[in-house]
């Protein structure tokens, strides 16, 4: 229970962080259009000194296409957002003016944003075979792995949204393969994430799949099945293929 509490804070106060910026810029008459770019410029920046300003360009493109992905799926199911806001070294986060009416819309909003992340990532691959670039190169191998770690399907990842509307008991499969991931790596973000799926798991354990929200026709889980597993399908290949040519 402890862990809960302390996973559901941290979630909390990154909400919370967001908001606030869109709100501070807000309150300086600026609008959400302005917190978007206050917030990608200072995370262009951040990128800038830590990767270079080449890669920090295209990697805060990247983020924009995953973001506007999900703004676009939005809007397709009726639903309004707000503009993407930036938060350096955690990507970008938008923020949903009604909350979805079930499973499947909310894996519709979800797979927006892997769909045009994978999207950016074939992109960035023609350019380069196109140019023989190689920052198009790594451009395209970075776009697959944020794009393949984002449809991991464990909260608050968007494969979490997205496999609920398949089964939630997918969420074990998530958490387990973001913990294994946690164990090579030792990344102490992917940590926080396996321990936010933990939390969602401890959550959730009681949610019952034909309870309303979850209640969905076997046609719709398996159109989002197929848009899930299509997508894992793309990137992987592609990762395969961007390993070999990175060679």
């Amino acid at each position: 229970m402890a862990l809960w509490k302390v996973v559901h804070l941290g979630n909390r106060i990154l909400r919370r962080i967001a908001i606030c910026v869109v709100m501070a810029v807000a309150a300086l008459g600026l609008g959400e259009a302005a917190a978007m770019a206050a917030t990608m410029l200072i995370s262009l920046a951040l990128y800038a000194l830590a990767f270079g300003w080449k890669f920090a360009v295209g990697f805060t493109v990247l983020l924009l296409a995953h973001e506007l992905g999900h703004l676009v799926a939005a809007r397709v199911v009726g639903l309004r957002s707000s503009t993407p806001v930036f938060v350096p070294f955690l990507g970008a986060v938008i923020r949903l003016r009604q909350p979805p009416i079930n499973a499947k819309m909310e894996a519709n909003i979800a797979v927006g944003g892997p769909a045009a992340g994978t999207l950016s990532a074939l992109v960035c691959l023609v350019f380069y075979l196109w140019t023989d670039s190689a920052l198009m190169l790594v451009l395209a191998y970075t776009a697959c792995l944020l794009n393949l770690f984002n449809l991991i399907p464990c909260a608050p990842l968007d494969g979490g949204k997205i496999a609920a509307a398949i089964s939630p008991r997918m969420w074990w499969l998530g958490s387990f393969a973001a913990g294994a991931l946690f164990f090579y790596t030792r990344n102490l973000l992917i940590l926080f994430i396996f321990a936010f799926s933990l939390a969602q798991l401890w959550r959730g354990e009681g949610v019952d799949p034909g309870a309303r929200y979850y209640n969905l026709g076997l046609g719709q889980r398996i159109k989002v099945a197929l848009w899930y597993f299509g997508l894992l399908g793309v990137l992987g290949v592609a990762t395969v293929y961007l390993v070999e040519l990175l060679r």
